[in-house]
């Protein structure tokens, strides 16, 4: 007899490069597939508010993504 596996859903913060024209506001965190984002002036305080809402919201990762929009690191929280 096989044992069901534990369903753990994992949230997804993206981290990515704002296409918008605010040099202000050149990176965006959102968790994945919600519409709500918000902005930063830099990679460095993206990263670290998306992994703070990570720790915040255990099992969740954090996936950096380049300008081509692929992504290229992941950290899992």
């Amino acid at each position: 007899m096989k044992r069901a596996a534990p369903s753990t859903s994992w949230s997804t913060y993206d981290v990515l490069p704002h296409e918008g024209g605010d040099a202000a506001h050149g990176w965006e965190v959102h968790e994945h597939g919600a519409r709500e984002r918000t902005y930063f002036g830099t990679e460095r305080e993206a990263i670290a508010a998306a992994r703070e809402l990570a720790h915040a919201h255990h099992p969740a990762k954090v996936v950096l993504h380049g300008r081509d929009g692929f992504a290229y690191r992941e950290f899992d929280c």
